[in-house]
């Protein structure tokens, strides 16, 4: 019990101090840039293109496996019921 207590205070602590401190909180790349600054233009859209990457090749997979599997579907209930094609 008092280690929890100790840690909470050390880390209450730490917080009110890295608030405090401005230098601590530019170690971020986009904190110390201004409002036009293109290399953080840049920073922000190639993480944008990184989140976006693998949703995207799930969503093409997801649908390429879907499509794939109602034309299964429809060329099984065609032959069947006795249809050619």
């Amino acid at each position: 019990m008092r280690t929890d207590k100790l840690l909470t205070m050390v880390t209450g602590l730490m917080a009110i101090v890295f608030t405090a401190m401005p230098a601590i909180a530019n170690a971020c790349a986009v904190c110390g840039l201004g409002p036009n600054d293109v290399g953080g233009h840049a920073f922000n859209t190639s993480v944008l293109f990184m989140m976006a990457v693998p949703y995207s090749t799930v969503i093409i997979i997801g649908g390429a496996v879907y499509f794939a599997w109602r034309r299964a579907q429809r060329r099984n209930a065609l032959a069947i019921s006795g249809h050619k094609n």
